[in-house]
């Protein structure tokens, strides 16, 4: 296994943040508003997010130069990527709700 795609460390620190991405989240709609503070920090989170995505996709792009890239760390690149953008999705859901 390739750990900078598939390590237990970057799958957790993946999990946790998107895990309290969701934090911030429930707490600006705890309220049924959305302030512009609540989000400003939401979206600042989210370009943070998509940051991190982009550097796991560029990380399996310079793997695929290997031939230890197999399937399986192209399905757990896709599904971390699938969970970052998932993220910043509900910051898009929200500021469609403070549009509204």
């Amino acid at each position: 296994a390739i750990p900078d795609v598939a390590g237990q460390g970057v799958r957790y620190a993946l999990y946790i943040q998107n895990f309290l991405g969701f934090v911030p989240a429930t707490a600006a709609l705890w309220d049924r508003t959305v302030d512009r503070t609540e989000l400003l920090s939401l979206e600042t989170q989210s370009v943070t997010v998509l940051i991190m995505a982009i550097a796991i996709l560029v990380s399996a792009i310079v793997e695929t130069s290997s031939n230890r890239f197999t399937s399986y760390h192209t399905s757990i690149v896709l599904n971390l990527s699938w969970m970052n953008n998932m993220n910043t999705f509900l910051y898009f859901l929200l500021w469609m709700h403070r549009k509204a």
